[in-house]
């Protein structure tokens, strides 16, 4: 089998693996990237169904006034995509919709929530951000254990519980006290004065960054088709359908072994899921590095696109929804409404997303999703023109109360890590970009750039 030399060869083709390539490329290093599908992008990708552009799961873009995804567009990108305001996020209640409350004073006027229970909430929210101020770790108890003890009623239980999961991925048992209050950023956003305006109620925002938030004009694969645009002329080489079996150092030099090559280089990066790292590499691992990955799981989403004949009343807005009186919650996402080049003429296009719990098949929560929407929004099933359904797993660790993300560095030297399980801080692409660019900081430390 040949071998090639490179300066890095990164595993994995999603977004974590093409901002890594780009960033690297700029800083004129030759980059192999090993992808074991047919497709790149990852998470970050669009494509056509019967007419209708889907983005592969819904997708909001945080912190685009100062985020990690602006650090690398503004130094690495040549072309940049056109972010379009997000609008709002509602809660949906009935045939009503409301905004979501970013601060105490508006979370007193949320009338989907009764009097005595904002009230009581808002205790839990500033007794919270008081035990923060004094300990921190003691906020990496579950939500469930903190609020157990302030008597809310069964409609703001279930209130808090879909947005655990969508903050997290998993339930208020399991979701740390701490990201309910972080929302999109870091706990230490909250240290100072923060009576009130404590990041939003349940921590889907902070305060009115909303205003920083996007959707991408002509969809995800917006993204993806900027990174690939931006590449240096002969730095990147990307092989698909080349998954890696094995990956070995001797001295300076890494051997990535697929099933059709062998490739030689003096770094690895690895974007792909890094609870896999033990399966290929073949050099001894620190206990310690696989005691962290034994603390990372992981959810399964799936996504139902539909689309409509007609544009609804109910979906005439820019922005995103949750509903949460059911058993299947979902949020909900009109993408047609920023671009409508993503639907034909005078449809529209929806995304439903909903976290897969339980032992559910794909095809029972499709079920009890497509019974909700229907049940939510009357007569929509007379407009549905097309279904489309996706599983993903929208980050590659969930954050869970003692989940601990290793960061960048890898478990020896010369390899290093970036993705969604490799950074707790906010989610999907932003939380992506957040990873490169602390494993960029890390390369400029180690001198490898």
């Amino acid at each position: 089998m040949p071998s090639i030399k490179y300066d890095a060869v990164i595993i994995g083709a999603g977004i974590s693996g093409l901002l890594s390539a780009l960033a690297l490329a700029k800083e004129r290093k030759n980059i192999l990237i090993l992808e074991k599908s047919a497709v790149i992008g990852g998470n970050c990708r669009s494509y056509t169904v019967d007419g209708f552009q889907v983005d592969t799961g819904a997708h909001a873009i945080t912190s685009l006034k100062k985020g990690p995804l602006v650090t690398l567009m503004d130094k690495y990108f040549d072309i940049v995509p056109k972010f379009l305001p997000h609008g709002h996020y509602y809660v949906r209640d009935g045939k009503k919709l409301q905004i979501f409350p970013y601060t105490l004073q508006e979370f007193a006027r949320f009338g989907i929530i009764s009097k005595k229970d904002r009230l009581l909430i808002a205790h839990a929210l500033l007794d919270a951000t008081k035990n923060h101020t004094i300990q921190k770790k003691s906020l990496d108890m579950s939500v469930y254990d903190f609020i157990k003890n302030y008597k809310l009623s069964s409609k703001s239980i279930s209130f808090i519980e879909t947005f655990c999961y969508f903050l997290s991925g998993k339930s208020m048992h399991k979701t740390p006290v701490w990201r309910i209050l972080s929302g999109g950023g870091t706990t230490d956003e909250l240290t100072h004065g923060m009576k009130n305006k404590i990041s939003g109620i349940v921590g889907i925002v902070k305060n009115k960054t909303y205003l920083n938030q996007g959707y991408p004009k002509g969809g995800i694969k917006s993204i993806t088709n900027a990174i690939l645009a931006s590449f240096p002329e002969n730095r990147v080489t990307i092989c698909t359908n080349e998954k890696v079996i094995k990956i070995q150092k001797n001295k300076n030099t890494f051997t990535t072994a697929t099933q059709k090559h062998k490739y030689r280089s003096g770094t690895i990066i690895y974007t792909a899921e890094i609870k896999n790292i033990p399966k290929i590499l073949e050099n001894k691992i620190p206990k310690s590095f696989k005691d962290t990955l034994s603390t990372l799981k992981q959810t399964r989403s799936l996504t139902l696109w539909l689309g409509l004949k007609r544009k609804r009343e109910e979906f005439n807005y820019t922005g995103s929804e949750v509903l949460f009186k059911t058993e299947t919650p979902f949020w909900a996402m009109p993408t047609s409404n920023y671009d409508p080049q993503l639907a034909p003429k005078g449809m529209q296009l929806i995304g439903f997303t909903s976290i897969i719990t339980g032992n559910r098949t794909q095809k029972e929560q499709k079920q009890l999703l497509l019974s909700t929407i229907k049940e939510t929004y009357p007569g929509i099933e007379k407009d549905i023109v097309m279904q489309h359904t996706q599983v993903t797993v929208p980050e590659k660790a969930a954050i869970t109360v003692g989940a601990r993300f290793p960061g960048p560095k890898g478990p020896i030297s010369g390899i290093y890590l970036a993705g969604t399980d490799t950074d707790k801080r906010s989610m999907g692409i932003t939380r992506a970009a957040h990873s490169v660019v602390e494993m960029i900081n890390l390369m400029k430390k180690d001198k490898f750039i």
